[in-house]
């Protein structure tokens, strides 16, 4: 049933197209100033698909690219700024939430929960760390 409403809500390329409070989101997370300005000034393209029960969601961001492939319910290794992340993949209320843990407990990365959901023509992804939300919306490619 998730992975259904995934296919028919999310799959496919998606470009940014505006975005609200990402500075204030990144300092939160503890990114340093220079890649703050650098990420600020990017308008990443989000791929999502879903090959059986793994679901893929590439991100291509000027500077970088980033994949994560993974099966819901199933937490996986990820590395972020350099930290290496344990992220458990959930389908909750129409969306998909992937909260982020630190491996190391010494760890100065303060981890994100990062939600994907379909709102009308585009996709809302919100990014909560602490009590800051940023707001990133993607309109589809054709």
């Amino acid at each position: 049933m998730a992975l259904d409403k995934i296919k028919e809500d999310l799959v496919g390329k998606w470009k940014m197209d505006r975005s609200e409070n990402f500075d204030e989101f990144l300092k939160a997370v503890g990114v340093n100033m220079l890649l703050r300005k650098m990420a600020s000034l990017a308008k990443p393209t989000m791929t999502i698909s879903v090959e059986g029960e793994i679901i893929t969601v590439a991100m291509d961001i000027a500077v970088r690219k980033e994949q994560d492939s993974f099966k819901l319910d199933e937490p996986f290794e990820t590395q972020r700024e350099g930290e290496k992340l344990k992220m458990s993949p959930t389908w909750e209320d129409g969306k998909l939430k992937l909260t982020a843990t630190p491996i190391d407990p010494n760890s100065k990365l303060n981890p994100p929960t990062i939600y994907r959901e379909r709102v009308g023509e585009e996709i809302l992804m919100t990014m909560d760390v602490g009590d800051v939300r940023c707001k990133r919306y993607f309109k589809k490619l054709e």
